[in-house]
């Protein structure tokens, strides 16, 4: 979604809207927005708890994107434009960020966008740290996401493994590895950043039990024990997956470790 918490432009956008929303609510469509919009920070799509306080009481909902100077608040709880409202945002590590901040734009049942007017002082170095790993993250994810795609063709549709080259596979194994690693050193042990590790660790592990099954338990038994046990003890497979395993059903076994991979990615993102 498109918000404009961070824009350098908003006249045309709430004359557009004042006469047939009334005097205290912008009702902005994505399309109305875009074309005006004039961003003077960067917006990174990230979703994090947060709790605020306003006219109306206080609330929780979920951040969705964040930049230097605003951020979209997802939420059905009503909002007045221009209302001053305090955030408080829980950050990747457990710790929460308070800022104050400004509505400048309302999705009636959707959101509001907001514009920052401070940051507690204590807390502006904790925000530049946890946007510095926020950017992180987004960076990890993509390569990640670019990944996954390695089974999917151009119109959305999953690919059988025998579509797939396996040494591409690999290779792009290796460059998300060394992109998410960065993300890994730059982040502090949270739920995040275990989740992040688990789903490249996934994306692995697909490769490495790919070619035990194409090789066979004759053509590498060491592998082939190996790689039955990770799916076993690591994943926890169900009877049928092993079972596949053994029946060198390559799709279904693969297709549990991409099932695998995507859920941890899904809590990273």
């Amino acid at each position: 979604m498109s918000t404009a918490a961070d824009t350098t432009n908003e006249a045309p956008v709430l004359a557009r809207n004042a006469e047939a929303a009334g005097p205290d609510t912008a009702v902005v469509s994505v399309d109305e927005v875009e074309p005006i919009e004039r961003r003077r920070h960067e917006r990174i799509q990230i979703y994090l708890r947060v709790r605020w306080e306003g006219l109306f009481g206080c609330y929780e909902g979920t951040l969705s994107d964040i930049s230097a100077g605003g951020c979209f608040v997802l939420s059905e709880r009503q909002t007045t434009l221009r209302e001053l409202i305090r955030l408080e945002v829980e950050l990747h590590d457990g710790e929460w960020l308070k800022v104050w901040g400004e509505v400048t734009n309302q999705f009636p049942g959707v959101g509001f966008g907001v514009r920052y007017t401070e940051v507690e002082g204590e807390d502006e170095e904790k925000f530049s740290l946890s946007l510095t790993q926020t950017k992180s993250i987004r960076a990890g994810v993509n390569a990640l996401r670019r990944l996954s795609r390695a089974f999917v063709n151009e119109e959305g549709e999953d690919l059988p493994p025998e579509r797939v080259d396996r040494q591409e596979y690999k290779r792009k194994v290796m460059l998300a590895l060394s992109k998410v690693n960065r993300t890994l050193l730059d982040l502090p042990e949270c739920p995040k950043k275990t989740a992040l590790r688990l789903s490249v660790q996934a994306y692995a592990d697909l490769y490495r039990v790919w070619a035990a099954m194409s090789a066979g338990a004759a053509g590498n038994p060491k592998e082939w024990i190996a790689s039955y046990k990770c799916l076993k003890d690591k994943y926890g497979a169900p009877p049928h997956i092993l079972l596949a395993f053994r029946d060198s059903d390559l799709s279904t076994a693969l297709t549990f470790l991409r099932q695998k991979a995507h859920i941890y990615l899904t809590f990273v993102s």
